[in-house]
């Protein structure tokens, strides 16, 4: 089986909180297959030790962790790693990235 890599942004107060609700939303959309190529198929991994830099979460913030992510080669299949975006309304936002199988 292969892999594809993602990234994917999501506002919670924790970022076990946010990993849930796109895992949810991931299996909503895309059903249950272990290889449907969502987040849904990784496990929440590490959180990486930097943050992107920005106090509070915006484009610069983003486009920071998509350079971060691919900095790291992405991760490894099977497991999300996250980096701490920021604040935002109600909690912070935060970036899983990895290699999910399809």
């Amino acid at each position: 089986m292969g892999a594809c890599n993602f990234i994917e942004f999501q506002a919670a107060k924790t970022a076990k909180e946010a990993f849930d609700i796109l895992v949810e939303d991931a299996l909503s959309w895309y059903g249950h297959d272990p290889y449907n190529g969502t987040i849904s198929t990784t496990s929440l991994s590490r959180r990486v030790p930097k943050d992107v830099g920005q106090k509070t979460y915006g484009p610069r913030a983003e486009k920071r962790a998509i350079k971060m992510a691919e900095a790291d080669g992405w991760g490894e299949k099977w497991e999300a790693r996250v980096i701490d975006c920021g604040k935002t309304k109600g909690g912070r936002m935060w970036a899983f990235y990895g290699w999910a199988a399809c």
